[in-house]
């Protein structure tokens, strides 16, 4: 048993991540084809849209390791169907739930590296493509995630803090210039909201310096024209999905604190737990599809139907997904349900031919 699970890893891992390999390669060329089109605005040209796809190539691995996974699973254990392996296999005693179990195993592996590529290196991958972009498409907007959004209005830095839905943000900073170069004055506003191609200010803090000293006053509103609206801070925010679990958690209380609507935040929490699921149930998936006497059907279109399989399940995820956000679903059924289903699928196939 122990050298079939070796045998039966290694050939899963080969084939799925050949399989992810060339769906990476396949979504990044379209990519680059959209990218491409954005090429002459500002300082974007081809080089920065060719690195911009190569940083968010790990999100892409992430999205579809469950395509891949049963492309692979479909793959292996076609290849050992086609060479009457896998019916000696069962001819020697191993059922259709001990074969999953090995399946289960061998995917274990894949599991973990989807894992620690959606949490650890895709964020902040997709984070850096993200800012590199938005600084070449427009030389007013820059990012730095530790404190917030920065802009370039004329001889005037913004810093917001916080960007909230409908056109407003918290904690902003306005910090002008002169023409030497030197601090003329420092606004601080505790809320913003843009309406009429213009800032309204609330509870701000205005510090004037001048040859004569500092002054400081106080005012309830104010306004501010500034060419900075917010579809540019909006270009540089992350969806939900590229953020980590500890981003999702920090960012949905704060949602909450506001009393702001969090279930996009909260269906990419529950996407993110469900994700190593996803994989297991697309692995498992292959099992029941692929026939013990399926010697004369050719691993081509074994792979064929894993890749059919795997797209029409990332399609409903995405139907569902969205459903539960227009309608107001709980997130986690909304996000579970496809995966929930199959897996009943497939856990009922392998007790039926066990």
């Amino acid at each position: 048993m122990k050298i079939l699970q070796r045998y039966l890893t290694i050939n899963l891992c080969w084939v799925t991540l050949s399989a992810l390999l060339v769906l990476v390669s396949l979504f990044a060329f379209f990519s680059v084809i959209d990218q491409l089109e954005l090429t002459g605005r500002g300082n974007y040209g081809v080089g920065d849209a060719m690195l911009y796809v190569l940083l968010t190539t790990p999100r892409l691995a992430y999205d579809l390791f469950p395509i891949a996974a049963v492309i692979g699973g479909m793959a292996a254990l076609g290849v050992l169907a086609h060479g009457s392996e896998l019916t000696a296999i069962r001819c020697a005693g191993v059922s259709r739930l001990e074969l999953s179990v090995l399946l289960a195993k061998a995917g274990f592996l894949l599991i973990v590296g989807a894992v620690i590529t959606g949490e650890l290196i895709a964020p902040v991958t997709e984070e850096l493509a993200q800012q590199r972009r938005s600084m070449a498409l427009s030389d007013r907007l820059a990012m730095n995630a530790r404190n917030g959004f920065w802009g370039k209005d004329g001889n005037s830095f913004v810093n917001v803090r916080k960007i909230l839905p409908d056109n407003r943000v918290e904690e902003l900073y306005i910090y002008e210039f002169d023409e030497g170069d030197q601090l003329r004055s420092a606004t601080f506003a505790a809320k913003a909201s843009y309406a009429g191609d213009r800032w309204l200010l609330e509870d701000l803090t205005q510090t004037e310096i001048s040859e004569s000293g500092v002054s400081q006053t106080r005012h309830e509103t104010g306004i501010w024209e500034s060419e900075l609206q917010p579809a540019l801070f909006n270009s540089v925010i992350m969806e939900p999905q590229r953020l980590t679990l500890k981003g999702l958690y920090k960012y949905v209380e704060y949602l909450e604190q506001n009393a702001e609507d969090t279930s996009r935040y909260e269906q990419a929490i529950w996407t993110k737990f469900t994700k190593p699921f996803a994989i297991l149930t697309m692995l498992l998936l292959a099992i029941p599809l692929v026939r013990t006497h399926s010697r004369q059907t050719p691993v081509a279109r074994q792979i064929f139907f894993g890749a059919l399989a795997g797209i029409v399940f990332h399609i409903v995820n995405q139907i569902t997904g969205h459903l539960g956000i227009v309608y107001h679903w709980p997130a986690l059924p909304s996000v579970a349900l496809p995966t929930g289903l199959l897996l009943v699928y497939v856990l009922h196939s392998l007790r039926a031919r066990a």
